[in-house]
């Protein structure tokens, strides 16, 4: 009952998967790109709505006009703030314009974590890309939004430690503050002094970024099984809770073991872990919740069945079953096997479904003419050369 009740909705998404996909991407790379404009204050706001509108219209079918266009808008409140970090915006876009557009649904979710760190949903990246793109990409995905989330959260002033930019706003003024006017050597510098320090407080970092990784590569390894497919949501379940464990692990059992790179605030912050519990709970939930969701809108349409047919199927499935009194009545005759009567009651209920066929009779190989050569055969093979 519940597949024919979805069957509309289901039949419409397998329709029209690829526009759907596409214009969900669309969507998300756009909201992306408005809230940065208008974090960043240039454009008048009307201007701001019409090219979000313009990007999302243009992801759904032609991706590289979309990116372009979004790279060109940003470019110049970037350049208000400091040349050289529109030199270094523009060179990353052209650089990576291939991936960034190939994957544009993965890009617009590593662009996504600080703003979903601000919520404590940042552990959603790396176990997402995992399950949506593999191994191998879900391990990119991972390490470049810790790189970047630490990066801007190093722009903005705050502290590169996970820990305590979790649930931190970006003020992105800040950065216009920081970097006007400073020369293309004093942009390198504050855009690194976030992450020097010493080795010990290197190592914390590094460890954090590979943590991301693995946890992405972790769960997309696993995604792909077929164990996982055949066994959902519970199979996923336990996939999410891996990666979920995972960033949980590189999160707070690491400070532990690197004591002296933690700074005091992170320490009271493993105390008292019920942002990270609060984050593995929701890398659980909507991480089995929206590949699962996934996996069946990718099964086959359900088959359209009359309201006739299905109170058939009910009528045989009472009959079959067994009656109070049907021990005091008379079994089938000895001639008629049990498979002969599950052949019978099969085509009685399906004989709406199925015409029903005659065997044909084949012949036997005796009754079939003997094979005689032709008179005029002369056992020659005959060949004409030009």
């Amino acid at each position: 009952m519940i597949t024919q009740v979805f069957r509309g909705p289901h039949s419409i998404y397998r329709r029209y998967q690829a526009l759907l996909e596409s214009l969900a991407t669309s969507i998300g790379f756009a909201a992306l790109v408005t809230l940065a404009l208008i974090s960043l204050d240039v454009y008048p706001y009307n201007w701001v709505l019409v090219i979000g509108f313009t990007i999302a219209i243009l992801g759904i079918r032609w991706d590289p006009f979309a990116y372009i266009l979004a790279v060109a808008v940003l470019l110049y409140p970037i350049y208000t703030i400091n040349l050289y970090l529109a030199v270094l915006f523009l060179a990353i876009s052209a650089l990576g314009h291939r991936l960034f557009v190939h994957y544009l649904g993965a890009t617009a979710l590593v662009l996504a974590t600080p703003l979903l760190a601000e919520y404590h949903l940042h552990w959603l990246v790396p176990i997402l890309g995992g399950l949506w793109w593999g191994g191998m990409i879900g391990g990119w995905v991972g390490g470049l939004a810790a790189v970047w989330g630490k990066i801007i959260g190093g722009m903005v002033g705050l502290n590169i430690d996970w820990l305590l930019m979790a649930g931190q706003s970006l003020d992105i003024p800040v950065i216009a503050t920081r970097f006007h006017g400073a020369n293309s050597l004093e942009t390198l510098l504050l855009i690194i002094e976030p992450f020097a320090g010493t080795s010990s407080f290197i190592l914390y970092n590094l460890l954090q970024v590979a943590g991301w990784i693995v946890a992405g590569a972790f769960v997309g390894s696993l995604a792909g099984r077929k164990w996982v497919k055949y066994r959902t949501p519970w199979s996923v379940l336990v996939v999410t809770a891996g990666g979920g464990l995972i960033m949980l692990a590189t999160h707070i059992a690491l400070p532990y073991w690197l004591q002296e790179a933690v700074s005091e605030t992170a320490v009271t912050v493993t105390q008292d872990p019920v942002a990270p519990l609060f984050s593995l709970i929701v890398v659980i939930i909507v991480g089995t919740t929206i590949y699962s969701l996934r996996e069946s809108l990718d099964l086959p349409v359900a088959p359209k069945r009359t309201l006739q047919i299905i109170r058939r199927q009910r009528k045989a499935k009472k009959a079959s079953k067994v009656q109070p009194f049907s021990l005091f009545k008379r079994g089938p005759k000895a001639q008629d096997s049990p498979r002969q009567n599950k052949q019978v009651d099969q085509t009685d209920i399906d004989s709406d479904l199925t015409p029903r066929r005659r065997p044909v009779r084949v012949p036997h190989h005796s009754e079939l003419p003997e094979w005689e050569p032709p008179k005029d055969d002369q056992g020659l093979i005959m060949l004409e050369i030009d």
